[in-house]
Order: C-alpha cells, then structure tokens, then sequence
C-alpha cells in the first residue's frame, strides 16, 4: 500500500503533466495561428548583396506596419545607401520593407511592406499581471521560428530605461520579435537577454506611442523628413531628461577617509565600493566608489550613448614619500577609469583643458575637462572630468564621471552638482 507522501508526489507529477501539456498544446496553437504574421528582417549590404544582421519581425493591425528592434535596422538607418532592408515571410518568400520611424531611446523601429498577411498580432492595451504565463516568438540564431515560454515580472526596478523583466530564453536572432499573452495579444517586444532564463522586453506602452506616431508619420509623407533628424531631438529630449532626474534627485552621502561624497545617486545610478586594504604589499589604500546607469542606447556598432559613469578614489599612504605620493595622485587624475568607444567617423577628438578651482565648501582642486563632439548629431557631446583635491599631501580624493550624448547646459548642470557634493571634513 502506497504511503500519504508517495501519493501526494505521484499526483503532483500527475497535475504538472497535465499542466505541462496544456501549455504545450497552448504555445503551439498560439505559434500556428500567428505563423503568417512573423517574420524575419535583414539588413542587407548593398555591395556584396549580402545580410550584414537579422532579427524578428511581426505584422500589427492590418495595416501592412511590421515591428522589430531598431538595432536589427541600425545600419540602414545611419548609412541607407550602403544597406537596404528586406524580410523573409513564413512562406520564404523574400520581400522588400520600407522604413517608417525609429524609437532608438527604446529599440524600436516600424517599417512598411506592400504585402499584407491574412493574420497579424494586436498590441496589448495594459500589460498583464506579475507571474502571467506569456510566450515569445522568434527565429533565434537563424534557425527557423520557435516559440518560448515565459513567465512577466513587471518593469525592472531601478533602471532609468525601462524594460520588462522575462523568465524566458531569448536568443539572438529572436530581436524585435512579439512576447504575447495567453489570449495572444503582444505585451512586449523582445530585445536583449542576461542569460540564465534572465530576459529583457521592450515594454508595450513604448511600442503603442511609436505606433501611432508611425501612423501619422506616413499620413504626412514620411520622404519629407529625415529619420536623423527624428533621432537626434530623441537622443536630445533623453539626455535633457536623465541629466536633469540625477540634478534634482536627493543624493545621499558617506565619509570616506577625510572626505564626504556620494553614496547613491537617486534611484537610477547604483553605486558600489572595494579597496586594496587587504593586500599586504600594497604602498598605498585606494578606496573606491563606482556609480553607473545600468543601460544605454545603441546606435550603430560599437557606438553608444546615453549613459553616465562615475568614480570616488580616496587614496593615502604612510609608506610613500610625497613626491612619490604626488606621483600616484597625478597618475590617478590623468589616467581615465572610463573608456567611452566610437569610431573617428561618429566623434571628433577629445579637446581637454586643465583648471584649478574651489567649489561651494571652500575646497581647492585641479580638475581636467574633456570634450568631443557627436558628427552626425549636432549638440550632443561626450564629456569626461577629473579632479583631485589639493588640501593634503599625503592623502586625497580623485573624483571623475563620464556623460555620454549630453548637451553643454546639461554638462555644465551635472559639474556644478557633482563639485559641490565633495567635501572635506
């Protein structure tokens, strides 16, 4: 006679089966009647004639508009006579796509095909509750379209770019791609992953306002106006609002050594520390204090911008001479934590100026400022400064940030802000 316990088990395997299967069948009627809506978009090099990315694509409304993620696009939007787009539908046929709006903020893109499905997806007008079953749909690594279940968690806490949280396996090539409910309207649009069942969508509200901006867009005649221009007030409007969250944020303070600075930044930089103390040959204790955004907006290849960085280096030594002391200040100052990568086509060179100064608590340093501009992207600029506090020879406190794609106002806002919150007690 089976005991209680082996009952139980046996009938909790028996219900998971069951539950298991259902969500089996679930997907699989979601995936077959949505097929004709998916597809997969390419970005193909004009010269070679060849894909240079792909990712997913999907029909909304019937209106002929297909979604995926501006970086599947990235390329024919910053050099449209180098690439063109193209899309493959669930009949492998191969049809061109037009361009229609980016949201590049959020990784967004809508393009336009003259071919329009018998099926297509509905945008979701809420998203779904916390622990919701939801699957995602693409072709990950090119290998034909599958579908992923998931679990929704809701809006990841304390990130200034909003993105949804999935319990899925994304994989490349599944970009741009629908996340749908179980009634199979689209809650989110897939867009990167962390791994270990760790995913990221693009929140549904994002994609419902670049929609209808599309649809207006077109309305307008969309040839007239220049998708560069469109981006470069959108990187603008964002850089103005993430500057000016971290100025008005409360920032919360700690005593490091002989110094007072920054312990958190608002609620959208999270900070961190470490130092060598625990080295034993160490010449000299560096304590460090890394605040960062968490994320940033891409722009093509290995440019990206939207971000802001910042270090505190409290550094002392009873073993070093003060020549040798100054030394590793001036190395420290000269020498950026930060590396800030774009080609010589999207910048021009850094122009640096050294200054000596005093902020508002009467504390004397020697800062370096600089500076390099966007190419494509007319007032928006990469700004990195240094300082370091000239009060004691033996120890002292290097402090620098890093703010990419900001305008002058907003840099010149950030630096008397950043200045002042140092303090030598």
């Amino acid at each position: 006679m089976l005991g209680f316990s082996r009952c139980l088990m046996l009938a909790s395997a028996f219900l998971w089966s069951i539950v298991s299967h259902a969500e089996e069948n679930e997907a699989e009627l979601l995936f077959d009647h949505f097929a004709p809506a998916l597809v997969q978009i390419k970005s193909i090099n004009n010269e070679s004639n060849q894909k240079s990315s792909i990712g997913t694509g999907f029909f909304v409304e019937d209106s002929g508009y297909l979604v995926t993620n501006y970086h599947v696009v990235a390329s024919a939007v910053q050099s449209p006579e180098q690439y063109s787009l193209e899309y493959i539908d669930h009949d492998e046929q191969t049809h061109e796509a037009t361009l229609i709006d980016v949201d590049i903020v959020n990784d967004l893109a809508i393009l336009y095909s003259t071919q329009k499905p018998s099926v297509y997806f509905s945008l979701g007008s809420k998203a779904p509750a916390k622990g919701a079953d939801v699957y995602s749909l693409g072709n990950p690594h090119d290998l034909g379209m599958i579908v992923v279940p998931g679990t929704y968690n809701g809006i990841k806490s304390k990130s200034y770019y909003e993105r949804v949280n999935l319990t899925g396996s994304l994989n490349p090539g599944m970009s741009g791609g629908p996340t749908v409910s179980t009634e199979g309207q689209v809650i989110g649009v897939n867009v990167s992953t962390a791994g270990n069942q760790l995913s990221f969508l693009v929140p549904i509200e994002k994609l419902t306002k670049l929609f209808a901006d599309a649809l207006q867009l077109k309305n307008n005649d969309i040839q007239n106006k220049t998708l560069i221009a469109r981006i470069q007030q959108q990187l603008f409007d964002n850089q103005t609002d993430f500057i000016s969250r971290l100025h008005s944020s409360e920032w919360s303070f700690h005593q490091v050594g002989e110094v007072s600075i920054p312990k958190e930044m608002g609620d959208i930089m999270h900070c961190w520390g470490d130092s060598n103390k625990d080295q034993e040959k160490t010449q000299f204790i560096i304590a460090t204090t890394n605040c960062s955004l968490e994320s940033n907006v891409y722009i093509y290849d290995n440019f990206r911008t939207g971000s802001a960085k910042v270090s505190f280096r409290w550094i002392q030594s009873e073993k070093l001479n003060a020549l040798q002391l100054a030394n590793v200040f001036e190395n420290n100052l000269k020498s950026s934590f930060f590396n800030m990568s774009a080609g010589k086509d999207d910048v021009s060179s850094y122009h640096c100026q050294e200054s000596i100064f005093a902020n508002n608590n009467n504390n004397t340093a020697k800062g370096v400022s600089c500076i390099r501009a966007y190419r494509k992207f007319h007032s928006l600029f990469d700004v990195k400064f240094s300082t370091i506090l000239l009060q004691d020879t033996k120890q002292t406190l290097v402090a620098e940030y890093a703010l990419n794609g900001v305008s002058q106002d907003m840099a010149n806002m950030f630096f008397k802000k950043f200045v002042d919150s140092i303090k030598w007690n």
